[in-house]
């Protein structure tokens, strides 16, 4: 009963997104939406997402999103280095069922 619940959630989880896209299908864009940001002074990297920010906010998303998930894994990895260091036992936990 419990794995027919949590398909149902699921799947609504999967629905309402969608359907509330389309209810909101004609209206018109906030402002906050629609800024566009200024690439006339920007550098080579602050020059790249702003491009992107500025044609498509999807991309966008996906890039930054993608590149928060590497740092994260780059701290890490990085942490497990200085406490294998400094000798601390760094291991993944055993899960005891």
């Amino acid at each position: 009963m419990k794995r027919l619940w949590v398909i149902l959630f699921n799947s609504l989880l999967l629905v309402v997104p969608g359907a509330l896209a389309w209810a909101g299908e004609g209206l018109d864009i906030p402002k906050e939406l629609g800024k566009k940001v200024d690439l006339t002074n920007l550098g080579s990297i602050d020059y790249f997402f702003a491009h992107w920010y500025n044609d498509n906010l999807w991309v966008y998303a996906l890039i930054v999103t993608a590149l928060m998930g590497c740092l994260g894994l780059a701290i890490a990895l990085v942490t497990d280095i200085f406490l294998k260091m400094i000798g601390m036992d760094v291991h993944k936990i055993e899960h005891h069922e």
